[in-house]
């Protein structure tokens, strides 16, 4: 099955005022994948981590951080 073929979903949950995740689903299983993204109280800095597994079943983890100039 081709990536294109399959369906996918995200629902996100608010966890406070500054902060959101997000999981994902295809086919309607959830992935085992979860975004959290941050935007610090001053609105200056935004940071997304993202945890999980990859489609080989390793483990996976990422930090994007942007800094407003």
């Amino acid at each position: 099955m081709r990536a294109r073929d399959r369906r996918s979903a995200s629902a996100c949950k608010r966890v406070d005022a500054n902060t959101f995740e997000a999981t994902a689903k295809v086919d309607g299983k959830v992935s085992a994948t979860t975004m959290t993204t941050t935007i610090s109280k001053d609105g200056k800095t935004y940071t997304t981590r993202t945890k999980g597994t990859n489609a080989q079943g390793q483990p996976v983890s990422n930090v994007i951080v942007f800094n407003k100039q």
